[in-house]
């Protein structure tokens, strides 16, 4: 059976497309004339098309049509349902479809239900999707396939999916807040400061008498973000493209990584999320069977950090040689004592995949507790600093007036 995508006129003359799978464009017209559907166009959707491909259009409807994590998770979850119930393989796929609202995410299901239809296997078949489904995906999909455990496999890696955006959920919404916060305090000082106090100043002009020093200061930036905000606002657009394409760079990558681990209070954090990834994916991965060099050249790509990579990659290599997993992952110096030790008693007690499972859980949990506590820490500090700035403003516009009162008494 081959994918069509159609654009039809159902009874009320409202236009719907979709995703539809027949024989033929034939068989597919007939089977949309049966759903009361009156088609406009039909076109055969073929692999190659459906393929992932680097894409540089950016648009509205590309943004709300892209395959996300999300959906990546709830297919997932509701799939390792259905093969959990006993159901074959192509009829789980084909429920699932159907219960997709998305179409980019049906178009992509579609395609891959086709080839294991005809006999690919499903790690091969996801493998056409490097951009939705990532290789540890993969591997754990061709790990169980392998061992004949796929419901198993499925409903780890649904867990699993379900707690990598649980975690990256909690993070964001523990960053939105004073993000959001600096952003508009910024863009409100910034505005008093260039705009606003300039017209309330202006009394000051025709004084015949120094003016205290923090409106002289005030005065001074107030005039320089009047005149060169627009080259101010132009050098930042550049610095930021400049940034970017740096970071793009294999130096400027290593340079930007190399910072987030020794920027001072954002280093800890960010540490703990790599040792999280780290023993969450590797337990993972060891758990469903694929193999150990294997799952470190899936894991070195999960942390995110060039220079936790290159260590892992190290550590990788010297297993190969046959040394212990513990024992170079400490020499790399990335690894805090609690997760060597805790690999170095699984690998001896033979349970190194419950010891990565629970190291990870020690992570999350340290994760969530220094993230409270860092919030907390962080809202009074904004607002000291933003009450600072407030207060230096109205400072520097009272002190000449209090004197200028002075002068007509």
């Amino acid at each position: 059976m081959a994918v069509y995508e159609y654009k039809a006129i159902n009874r009320k003359g409202r236009e719907k497309s979709g995703i539809i799978e027949a024989e033929s464009r034939i068989s597919a017209g007939q089977s949309l004339k049966r759903m009361n559907l009156y088609p406009v166009a039909i076109l055969e959707t073929t692999r190659e098309s459906l393929q992932d491909k680097p894409s540089t259009e950016i648009s509205v409807r590309s943004l709300l049509e892209r395959v996300t994590r999300r959906d990546i998770s709830l297919f997932t979850t509701q799939f390792a349902a259905l093969v959990e119930a006993g159901l074959p393989v192509v009829e789980a796929f084909d429920i699932t479809i159907r219960q997709t609202e998305k179409k980019s995410v049906r178009r992509v299901l579609s395609v891959i239900k086709e080839e294991v239809n005809q006999g690919v296997s499903m790690a091969d078949s996801f493998q056409m999707f490097p951009r939705h489904f990532t290789p540890l995906y993969i591997n754990m999909v061709r790990a169980g396939e392998e061992s004949g455990s796929l419901e198993v496999v499925l409903k780890r890696l649904s867990d699993f999916l379900e707690s990598q955006i649980e975690m990256r959920s909690k993070i964001s919404s523990t960053l939105a807040y004073p993000i959001l916060m600096s952003l508009v305090g910024v863009a409100v000082v910034f505005f008093l400061v260039a705009f606003v106090i300039p017209t309330v100043t202006t009394i000051f002009e025709d004084m015949n008498q120094a003016l205290p020093l923090p409106t002289v200061i005030l005065l001074g930036i107030s005039g320089f973000l009047k005149s060169a905000w627009p080259y101010l606002a132009i050098l930042l657009v550049i610095l930021y493209i400049g940034l970017r394409s740096f970071k793009r760079t294999d130096r400027g990558r290593a340079f930007v990584d190399r910072m987030k681990l020794r920027i001072p209070v954002f280093a800890p954090q960010y540490k703990r999320i790599i040792m999280t990834r780290f023993t969450r994916t590797l337990g993972t991965l060891l758990a469903n069977g694929v193999p150990i060099v294997v799952s470190f050249n899936i894991v070195k790509n999960v942390v995110g950090n060039t220079q936790v990579a290159a260590g892992i990659e190290k550590a990788r290599d010297d297993i190969k040689e046959g040394r212990e997993i513990a024992s170079p992952l400490a020499e790399s110096g990335f690894f805090p004592p609690v997760v060597v030790n805790m690999i170095a008693v699984g690998e001896k007690s033979g349970q190194l995949e419950e010891m990565l499972n629970r190291v990870s859980r020690i992570m999350e949990a340290e994760l969530d507790s220094s993230l409270k506590r860092f919030m907390s820490l962080l809202e009074p500090i904004m607002i000291l600093v933003m009450g600072a700035v407030v207060l230096f403003i109205v400072v520097s516009i009272l002190l000449p007036i209090f004197e200028m009162n002075q002068l007509i008494r």
